[in-house]
């Protein structure tokens, strides 16, 4: 099975391509969808990360061969989906190697995390090849973020090394979803305008209790209320899109467009 592949359905809302170096995630989110689809409770996932491949230079020299297939690919990789690139210090070791071996076949990377404090130390890698960086966020508040995201970086971390990450000229997204809290992904979506150069904005899926408390027309309305004329561009995810209940604002990217973008 390839490593590197082509996402489906919701996730190819993300990027063209993807890479998954772990499977397991010590960041042990609560509302994480990917225990379920390998069938394990979330505990289980949590526990027991393990690298893809068996030992690490099994996976990097199977990266290796497939990077060199597909060298001078356009299309953006990214890591990761099903776990976190840099959720432990093991992990974003590894994660440094993998890019360096990306790098080396001429491919295009960007870099999803929930733990960007460690990814820092790869700004340099991500800089020099006109990588894209990302996070995750939902939430504002420390407490509630913990709650959700026992493990990962607070908001504020996250905040603060996507604004390092613009200072040095990366080109930086985020993806504020999923939305449990609407003020919460409000004030996220504030609290970043005028540093990141595109955001994906969601909802929650896969808790119809939660789901239903929400008035997702009036988010979706609240939140291009803020990102109009405070960001040049963003995308609103096909599950947000559906609950529209204003007219789409100039910025808003289409899913043609985000494609074409994504592979710049």
């Amino acid at each position: 099975m390839s490593l590197i592949y082509e996402p489906r359905g919701k996730a190819r809302e993300y990027s063209p391509l993807a890479l998954n170096l772990y499977t397991g995630c010590k960041h042990a989110c609560r509302y994480c969808y990917a225990p379920s689809i390998m069938r394990q409770k979330l505990h289980v996932w949590a526990k027991n990360m393990k690298i893809r491949g068996g030992d690490e230079k099994s996976l990097l020299n199977s990266l290796d061969r497939e990077a060199a297939r597909m060298a001078g690919d356009k299309r953006d990789i990214l890591l990761s989906f099903m776990t976190d690139p840099y959720c432990t210090p093991e992990a974003a070791a590894t994660t440094r190697k993998a890019l360096t071996i990306l790098e080396a076949h001429k491919l295009r990377v960007q870099v999803l995390t929930k733990a960007p404090s460690r990814a820092k130390a790869d700004f340099d890698i991500i800089a020099r090849n006109g990588w894209k960086m990302a996070t995750t966020l939902g939430f504002y508040s420390k407490a509630k973020a913990k709650q959700w995201e026992p493990y990962a970086d607070s908001p504020l971390v996250r905040i603060n090394a996507m604004k390092e990450a613009a200072s040095q000229d990366i080109f930086t997204w985020v993806s504020a979803e999923p939305i449990i809290f609407p003020e919460e992904g409000l004030k996220a979506i504030k609290a970043l305008a005028g540093y990141i150069d595109l955001i994906k904005i969601g909802k929650l899926n896969h808790n119809k209790a939660l789901e239903s408390r929400v008035d997702w027309g009036k988010f979706l309305g609240d939140a291009e209320a803020l990102l109009h004329g405070t960001y040049t561009r963003w995308y609103v995810k096909k599950d947000l899109e559906k609950h529209r209940n204003t007219d789409k604002l100039d910025g808003q990217l289409t899913f043609e467009e985000l494609e074409k973008f994504g592979s710049v």
